[in-house]
Parts: C-alpha cells; structure tokens; sequence
C-alpha cells in the first residue's frame, strides 16, 4: 500500500491542535507579555544636545592574577563580619579626592589607565545636556566623533530612555 498523505482540512485541525494545547498556553502569554514589556519599555528619543564635556579615558592596566592568601575570614571566623549585615561606612572625601559621575577617584588619577571607569579598551566620553528637557548623560563615542566634537558646540544625539525609571542608554552622536 502507498503512502498517504495528509488531507488539508485533517492538517489544518491536527495544526490548530497543536498551538493551542493546553501546555502551551502560559507559554504564549510569557511570551506575549514580555515581548510588549520590551517594546513598551523604552522609548527611542532624537533631540540637540550641546556638549558641556570631554574626557578621554585610557585602557586599563592588565593586572596579574593575586597569589591564593588566607583572609582574615578563613584564618579567625570570630572577627569576620558578612558584608550583608554591616551598615555602609559614610566618610568624608579627602582633599586630593574628586567625585566623578558618582565614582570617588584620586585627582591624579582621572583619565589615566588607573581610573576606576577604564576598561579594556581606551574611551572617549562626551558630555552632553539636551537643550529641550535639560537632561544630561555621557555619551561613549569613537575617537572621530570625540575630535569633531567642541565643547559648547550643538550636536545631534539619539539615545534610547526608560519610560519608568528614565534611565538613558545606548546614546550616541549623528553625523
């Protein structure tokens, strides 16, 4: 006998069987939920900004690994304390201290490759406060956008804001 194959009335109904099983059922509302948090989530926002700010930041110094210590946890488990239930230390900042974008750093020390914000690859910062809302955020930009850019010069950035905590990311500058 030869093979059969499937009517499409027979296809169609095993199909729509098949999408809405029961099991399937929360899937597709996760789905459905999280794919509209996403989309509802954010808002894309153009706008002129004028930059108030430039910063280089070189790479990071590529540390050794530390050799295996005993620390004062492991060696006296009565003076050790979880960082959990210790209140976090309020102290004044010394003289040669600056607070950078909420980051306490050396003065000496910004911008060099020993700045806490360095990473693996040099950076160029831009910042920029928008004329309209007057918001203002870093922009990490390539190098040829960093030189073109003037502090006081009008510039069009484009950036991506959270409708309910209002945070930006993903900003950049248009040529």
């Amino acid at each position: 006998m030869g093979k059969r194959g499937l009517t499409g009335n027979l296809r169609s109904l095993l199909w729509s069987a098949m999408l809405v099983r029961p099991s399937l059922v929360p899937l597709r509302f996760a789905l459905a939920f999280f794919l509209a948090l996403s989309v509802a989530g954010c808002a894309k926002k153009r706008g002129e900004a004028i930059v108030v700010e430039k910063e280089h930041i070189d790479a990071a110094e590529i540390l050794l690994t530390p050799s295996a210590q005993p620390s004062a946890a492991r060696t006296n488990p009565e003076t050790a304390k979880s960082p959990a239930s210790e209140e976090p230390v309020i102290q004044e900042m010394a003289p040669d201290e600056i607070a950078v974008d909420d980051i306490v750093m050396k003065k000496e020390v910004r911008g060099t490759s020993k700045d806490p914000r360095a990473g693996s690859e040099e950076k160029w910062l831009v910042k920029v406060e928008m004329v309209q809302v007057s918001r203002r955020f870093n922009i990490y930009t390539d190098r040829a956008h960093y030189d073109k850019a003037k502090v006081g010069d009008r510039i069009k950035v484009k950036y991506s804001e959270g409708k309910y905590t209002g945070t930006v990311w993903g900003s950049e500058i248009e040529d």
